[in-house]
């Protein structure tokens, strides 16, 4: 039969030998201690649950995270969220993989022209050349443009963290106009480079953290980046160094958040809150958008921001009240 998108899966739906990529795996038992695999499978439309009760042995063995899969079964319902009931999972290989994964929300070809004009518009010559060293690299702006943000909470797709970045960029440039004393240069920098350390800290295929994601952060990962880079460029300013590193490295606000350090200087405290903005405003939206068939006002409850998230009532906030004219 031929493949069903995710987004088009519906309750009841027989699948025979469908092609998926497998995101998660793990092995539990039944109460009555039976065997079962619970899994996650994903193609570029979104991803589905599935569960396989009675599971032989070496089947769990037999599967990769990150690798193809084909799945037999049918389409279920639990706790208002469908998923499949397996009834055969074997590995396949999937001709493209990244056909299979989630893709921003914005086209690529659009995200990486107004990076590339964000870069243009940066006037310090150190600055200008620490982003030249960096993305001028074709290997380092390859896996730039196309890496996660994140494996779940937000911008979980491939292009997701150029997403992410575009935005945060597009948020501190906002704060410039509000705030003129802001160093505009070196903000806009900092908000292009906050998240670099997470081309190594993510796997571009399952979007789980790698072992140096793990070990050593997003934060000192990106950092250490900079800061080679930054040592190849005779006469860099070193006060500007500093004042880089430590946006970089400050950037999650709070030392329970993993930043080794506070945000100390006027970029470093608008970079923070610009990241913790588009991070949990993505991150609800992404949320609300999972849980659309569950009904009521309220999500199931969100890790994220721990909290049940609030969508009102189907028919409240349906549309925008219209503008009016400014009297000021």
């Amino acid at each position: 039969m031929p493949r069903i998108p995710v987004a088009q899966l519906k309750l009841n739906m027989a699948l025979s030998r469908q092609p998926f990529l497998l995101r998660e795996k793990s092995s539990t038992t039944t109460r009555t201690g039976s065997a079962m695999l619970r899994i996650v499978l994903a193609d570029r439309t979104g991803t589905i649950a599935g569960v396989f009760f009675d599971v032989p042995g070496n089947v769990a063995d037999s599967l990769t995270v990150g690798q193809g899969v084909e799945v037999t079964g049918r389409v279920s319902e639990f706790k208002g969220q469908l998923q499949i009931n397996i009834e055969r999972i074997v590995p396949a290989r999937l001709g493209n993989p990244e056909e299979f994964l989630p893709v921003a929300k914005r086209p690529m070809g659009e995200m990486v022209e107004e990076f590339e004009a964000l870069r243009a518009d940066i006037r310090d010559a150190d600055l200008s050349r620490l982003l030249g060293a960096i993305f001028d690299d074709k290997a380092t702006y390859e896996a730039f443009v196309r890496a996660p943000a994140a494996k779940v909470n937000h911008h979980a797709c491939v292009g997701g963290l150029l997403e992410h970045t575009l935005s945060v960029a597009r948020l501190v440039l906002t704060a410039c106009d509000l705030y003129p004393e802001l160093h505009r240069d070196l903000v806009l920098t900092a908000a292009l480079l906050h998240d670099l350390g997470k081309i190594r800290a993510y796997d571009p295929l399952t979007f789980d953290l790698t072992e140096e994601g793990s070990l050593l952060t997003h934060l000192y990962c990106g950092a250490a980046l900079v800061e080679r880079a930054i040592d190849t460029l005779p006469g860099f300013d070193p006060t500007l160094r500093m004042r880089v590193l430590h946006a970089l490295l400050s950037h999650h606000g709070r030392l329970e958040n993993g930043s080794p350090v506070l945000p100390m200087s006027l970029e470093a405290i608008v970079l923070h809150f610009a990241d913790n903005l588009d991070a949990d405003a993505r991150g609800a939206l992404d949320h609300l958008q999972r849980s659309e068939g569950d009904g009521g006002v309220f999500t199931e409850y969100s890790t994220m921001h721990e909290t049940r998230l609030y969508r009102g009532s189907q028919d409240s906030l349906s549309s925008s009240p219209p503008r009016q004219q400014s009297l000021l």
